[in-house]
Order: C-alpha cells, then structure tokens, then sequence
C-alpha cells in the first residue's frame, strides 16, 4: 500500500470512510512514521477497552517500544497473520501488520487489523493462571493452533467463553471431556474444535449418536463385529467407531442413552484399552481419546440406576457446561446477523433486521438454542419480500404473545425443564437462597439438588 504523506494518510479517513472504518469488525490501528497512532476505529476501541480518545496521539515508541507495529515500521516488511502475546493490549492477538510507504519506498506508516474472531478474546476475559517458578503466576497463553481450532465458534457471552476456554486448555491433553446442556447449544461443534486443537488432530474424528442408533446395533457399531457374529452380519465384518478412531478421537453423542449392557463394554475399554469385536474373543489395542455430550441428567440417572457412576467418573473427567442460547443475550443478535450474512450470500438477498425483529429475537427463549435460531433466520431470510426482516418475518413458532411474554413450548422436555428451573428459583427466593430449607421445600435430596443448580446455571450462592 502506498502514500505519499501523513496528511494524505489522514484524509484516507476522513468524512465516509472512518464510517466504512468503524464497521469493520475487526480491530484497525493506524501509526504514522514517527510512531503515533493517527486512527483506531471503534472495534479496536472495543478490544482494547479504552476510549478511542486516550488511544490517538499516543507515542507506542515511548510506552510500548516492542510492539510488532512499531517492528514494521523499523524493517518495512509486513508481518502476516502473526499470533503473539501482544503486551500493548496484555492478551494473545493475530493480525497483520501492513506497511504504508511513498512513491520513492519510505515507510510512511504502518496499519495493525487484528482478527475479531471472539476465541481471541479468551485470554482477555477469562484467562487462566498457572503457577510458575518459585510461587510465582505466569499467564498461561493459548497458542496459535488452539484459536484456529476455535475460529468457528462465535460468541461475546462471558459463560460461553469461560467454556471455550476450558475446551481450549483441556484439547493439548488426553483426558476425557464431558459436554453438559441442552440440545443445540453446539457441543458437537466444541466437540470437534477440542479434537482439530489436540495432538491427535491428524488421526480421525469419529462421532456416533448413541440415541440415533437401535439397542441391538449399537454394541456392534461401537465395537464392531467378525464375519458370522449375527444374522445380516458382513461375511468381511466391520471395524467399530471405537477402533476407527484409533490415535484419534471420539464423540460419543447422547452419552446418556447408552444401555446398561453396552455401558459395562465401554467401561472395560476406558480402563483397559482394548475391545473384542463382536464374535471373537481377540483383544484389540486401540489409543482413542473420548469425548462425550449429554442433554440429560447423568447425577439422577445414577440414583435411578440407569448410568454407571464409574463409567461417569471415567468420562466426566472435564465436564464442559454450555449454556443455552437464552442465557446469552449478547449472542443472539450477534449469532443473528452471523446468520443474516450466511444466508443472505447463500439466497444472494440484500437484508437487515429492523430494531423491533432484534429486540424480539433477543426476548425469545428458543428452547431450540442455536440450531433453533439458524433455523429462524435461514427462514426469515427466504420469505422476506423487502430489504428488512420484520417482526412479521420471523416464525418463532413457540413463543405466546398473549400470556406477559411467557414462554410456550409443545415440546415436553423443555417444558419441564423450564418449570423446574422456575420452582427452583422460587424455592431459593422464598428461603432468602437457604439452601437446606430450599431442599426441604422441594422434597428431593441435597445431591439431586445441587445438581440441578449446576444443570440450569442457577448460581451458587
């Protein structure tokens, strides 16, 4: 990119261009050839949480004289898509650094944009610390392998990110991880970020939803069977999902449907290492990584002897709470105009939201979650005979106007699942949030209790 001087720079962005400039997502920092920043827009504003107004004019050679933009400006050579601790900013970054030079090839300036993909922000919301040398902190950094992984997850909510931010420390190992909520908030998404993070990323990503399958064929599909185990069999056999995803992983969907039967098999493998096909008794090797996903209350079904506590214990070594899409507020009209986009260069439409079909679709519950919601939109998107979604445009199908905004769903889960959280609030609000007496009142025991509090994100206080 070439200019011939800084008051031409300046005038790049000025009047409708610092509009254009101020709604781009991603962060843009501009410095002159003395070091001095001349332009952020309002995303880089956002990022790095300070008024635009104590950003401009500040010298970087003075207070952050080791600054990548700072880097280019010296050598003249771009630097792209470079992830690094940024200790301007104080979290992990990538972005690119662009130099600006004349017509005769002096660098005149440099332009930093950084990558508004929101894993980014992981480090700065909710990174953890680890403890380094003699009692000291360090912060434990995500490198860049990790947020590529990630890249296609979006969300601003904080829940969502402490989440992500678990996925994104626990995918360098090997332990098993177990993804809690509700369907279609997106853990086969997270599912498969943690395995694309991880050191088994080369190897095969095998999923298999253990609801989807009958009883009677879900031993062979996860530990495969030899030629004549049973009637229909292949006369070649079949490797099982277990085996397929040797040196790799799997994901184990619906964990919570498994049969008891097919639950001790499982457990035999989490601890030994090996299966039998089905129809031999040869002990095969096999290194897969587990992760699994459940909509279901795996602490009550263990009351209830429906699930092994020590099949639990094996997978549940990192549990993974996600929230569902009505506890993030910020990420519905985010998700929304992510959606918007998609499927408007899909149906190659020109659309926006109007204010009133945002605010309805923020005040939606969508017991559907995210898939719900793409659903809405991709329809909205196809139906709408204008440039705006409207209110009328959007077919929120379970949502009852009529009764103070309430909820209404015809899908029974959900349904009891919403009056539970409810009761359950009420009990605490009605204890002054004593949780003994907020037990006694609900008649069920104290585990039962505290696991639902977990389940619905009610806080512990």
């Amino acid at each position: 990119m070439i200019i011939q001087n800084d008051e031409k720079a300046l005038e790049l962005f000025k009047d409708s261009f610092f509009n254009i400039l101020d709604k781009i997502n991603d962060p843009l920092i501009f410095i002159n050839k003395d070091g001095i920043v001349i332009y952020v827009n309002s995303a880089y504003e956002y990022q790095v949480g300070i008024p635009r107004e104590k950003i401009l004019y500040r010298n970087l050679k003075e207070k952050h004289p080791e600054d990548k933009l700072l880097k280019v400006l010296e050598t003249g050579q771009p630097i792209k898509e470079y992830a690094h601790y940024n200790k301007t900013l104080g979290y992990d970054i990538i972005a690119d650094f662009i130099p600006l030079k004349d017509a005769a090839g002096i660098v005149q300036g440099v332009i930093g944009v950084g990558n508004a993909n929101v894993v980014y922000k992981i480090n700065r919301h909710l990174q953890a610390l680890v403890v380094g040398g003699e009692g000291k902190t360090r912060q434990r950094t995500i490198n860049a392998k990790n947020l590529d992984a990630f890249k296609d997850i979006i969300s601003d909510d904080p829940k969502m990110l402490h989440c992500l931010n678990i996925a994104a420390s626990v995918a360098r190992t090997d332990a098993s991880v177990m993804l809690r909520g509700e369907t279609g908030t997106g853990k086969e998404l997270i599912a498969d970020a943690i395995h694309r993070a991880s050191n088994r990323s080369d190897s095969p990503f095998v999923e298999i939803n253990c609801a989807a399958i009958p009883e009677n064929l879900l031993e062979s599909e996860l530990f495969g069977y030899v030629s004549g185990a049973f009637t229909g069999a292949r006369a070649t056999g079949k490797k099982g999902k277990i085996e397929k995803a040797h040196n790799g992983t799997l994901f184990l969907d619906e964990i919570g449907d498994i049969p008891l039967g097919i639950q001790v098999k499982l457990l035999r493998f989490t601890q030994e290492k090996y299966i039998e096909r089905l129809g031999e008794t040869k002990k095969i090797p096999v290194n897969t990584r587990i992760i699994s996903a459940t909509n279901r209350n795996l602490e009550q079904m263990i009351q209830q002897r429906d699930f092994r506590i020590d099949l639990f214990y094996r997978l549940n070594v990192v549990p993974i709470f996600v929230p569902p899409l009505g506890e993030r507020i910020t990420d519905i009209s985010l998700l929304s105009y992510h959606f918007l986009d998609h499927y408007t260069t899909k149906y190659n439409k020109k659309l926006s939201f109007t204010p009133d079909a945002i605010k309805q679709l923020q005040d939606y519950p969508w017991p559907g979650n995210v898939r719900e919601l793409k659903n809405v939109v991709e329809q909205a998107v196809i139906l709408c005979q204008t440039d705006k979604i409207t209110i009328s445009d959007l077919r929120l199908n379970f949502f009852d106007t009529t009764t103070a905004n309430k909820p209404f769903t015809l899908h029974l889960g959900s349904a009891v699942e919403a009056l539970e959280k409810k009761i359950i609030t009420e009990a605490l609000a009605r204890t002054k949030n004593n949780k003994s007496r907020a037990i006694d009142y609900l008649g069920i025991s104290r585990s039962a209790f505290y696991a639902k509090l977990k389940k619905y994100n009610i806080p512990d206080q």
